[in-house]
C-alpha cells in the first residue's frame, strides 16, 4: 500500500488495503495515467467567441489534449431569474452570465473552485446561482455552498479511470457576510489564526484522500498574513493527503515546491483576466503565466510540463474590455523569460526545473526527489 495513503487511512480510522471495503477508495496499484491541466484564475465576464474570430488559438489545443482541466472561477454567475444584486460598485466588481461557463466547458474545463474574493459579488443569491449554473453544466465544483457543510465538502469526479477529489477554500479580505455559515450560503473561508477553520478543512482533505485516487487542495490566497503562513497551510494539506495544492489570488506567477511526495503551486496568476482597470495599472508580470500540464496517477504527480502564456492587455477602443485579457502561448524570448522566472521562483523552494524547447519540466524520481536541470 502507498505509505501516504496508509497513514491517511489509519488517521481516519479506516481499514487498510487488506481489509478495505468494496465501496472504499480504489486500489493503490499504479493504475491509469491521466493528464490534468491546471491554469491561472478565470476572471471571465464575456464569451470571447462573441467578439474574436479565433480566441485562445494556441492555448485551446493544450487544454483539449488533457483528460481534465482545473481552474478557479473568479466571477459570480447570474443565471436566469436570479435576483442577483451587486455587492460592490467599483471597477473590481466581477459578475457574468452563464455563457462564460459554456465557453469554459468548450475549452475542456471540468473542475472548478468557486472560492475567491469575487464569489460574493452578487451576494447570497449569486452564490446559489453560480452553484446551480455550474452544476447544470456538469462541472465538478467546490468551495461555496448553501451552508458551511456544503461549502467545505469535497467534490469528486471520475477522470479516465482515476477518481479525483477537490477541496477548495478562500483566504481573502471579504465582507463577513460572504462566509458560509451553518444556515446561510457563502464561501468556505480560512482566515489566518482561525484554528477551527484550519482543522475542519484538513479533515475534509483527509476525507477526500480516503475516497479518491488523487486529491487537489485549492486555496485562493489574498491577505496579509504572517510570513510563511501560506506555506504552512499548503504543506499541511499535503500532510493530510493532498497530491497537488493549487493557489491563485495575487495575480502573478509564483513558484512550485515538492513536499513529502506532493506538489505545491503557490500562485498561477491569471488565465483570463477581464479587468476594468486602465492599461498600465498592473505590471507586465500580471499578464504572464503558464499552463501547467500534469501526468498523474494513484501514486501522485508523475510529471509536470509548463507552457508559458501571455495575456493581451488590450488596446483602447470600443471593445477594449470585451477583447482584453485572453492568453496565447508566449513566443521566443518572452516565453523563455516567463519560464526562467518560474524556475527561479521554484528554486527558492528547492525545486529544480528543466527548460528546453519552449517548456519547463519536472519529473518525479524513484527516490521522490527532484530531477536536476
Amino acid at each position: 500500500m502507498n505509505r501516504k495513503r496508509a497513514l491517511i487511512l489509519i488517521a481516519a480510522g479506516l481499514p487498510t488495503a487488506c481489509g478495505a471495503p468494496a465501496d472504499g477508495p480504489p486500489s493503490d496499484a499504479p493504475g491509469p495515467s491521466v493528464t490534468l491541466a491546471v491554469v491561472g484564475q478565470a476572471l471571465i465576464e464575456h464569451d470571447p467567441r462573441q467578439y474574436l474570430e479565433a480566441p485562445l488559438a494556441t492555448v485551446a489545443p493544450i487544454l483539449a489534449s488533457a483528460d481534465a482541466v482545473f481552474t478557479n472561477l473568479e466571477v459570480a454567475v447570474a443565471g436566469p431569474g436570479c435576483d442577483c444584486r451587486p455587492t460592490r460598485d467599483d471597477v473590481f466588481f466581477h459578475g457574468a452570465g452563464p455563457e462564460v461557463l459554456d465557453y469554459l466547458a468548450e475549452l475542456g474545463v471540468t473542475l472548478l473552485s468557486l472560492a475567491n474574493n469575487h464569489s460574493w459579488d452578487y451576494g447570497d443569491a449569486g452564490i446559489v446561482s453560480t452553484i446551480e449554473e455550474t452544476a447544470a453544466r456538469g462541472f465538478t465544483h467546490a468551495g461555496t455552498g448553501r451552508t458551511l457543510a456544503d461549502a467545505i465538502a469535497p467534490a469528486f469526479r471520475d477522470v479516465a479511470g482515476l477518481r479525483v477529489g477537490v477541496v477548495a477554500l478562500a483566504t481573502v479580505n471579504s465582507p463577513p457576510d460572504a462566509a458560509a455559515t451553518e444556515t446561510t450560503p457563502g464561501v468556505n473561508m480560512l482566515p489566518p489564526g482561525d484554528e477551527a477553520a484550519w482543522d475542519r478543512n484538513l479533515d475534509r482533505v483527509r476525507e477526500a484522500a480516503a475516497n479518491a485516487d488523487f486529491v487537489i487542495a485549492y486555496q485562493h490566497y489574498q491577505v496579509d498574513a504572517e510570513p510563511g503562513w501560506q506555506e504552512d497551510w499548503a504543506r499541511a494539506t499535503v500532510e493530510a493527503g493532498a497530491d497537488l495544492h493549487v493557489s491563485h489570488g495575487e495575480p502573478r506567477l509564483s513558484g512550485m515546491e515538492e513536499y513529502r511526495g506532493g506538489l505545491i503551486l503557490y500562485g498561477l496568476g491569471n488565465f483570463i483576466f477581464h479587468s476594468r482597470t486602465e492599461i498600465g495599472n498592473y505590471p507586465p508580470e500580471t499578464w504572464q503565466s503558464v499552463v501547467a500540464t500534469f501526468t498523474i496517477g494513484r501514486d501522485g504527480v508523475r510529471e509536470a510540463v509548463f507552457t508559458p502564456v501571455v495575456l493581451d492587455e488590450g488596446e483602447p477602443g470600443g471593445l477594449f474590455f470585451e477583447t482584453r485579457g485572453y492568453p496565447e502561448v508566449a513566443p521566443g524570448q518572452l516565453g523563455a523569460s516567463i519560464l526562467r522566472r518560474l524556475a527561479e521562483l521554484s528554486a527558492g523552494y528547492g525545486t529544480l526545473l528543466d527548460i528546453g524547447e519552449g517548456r519547463a519540466r519536472w519529473t518525479a524520481s524513484g527516490e521522490g526527489r527532484l530531477s536536476a536541470p
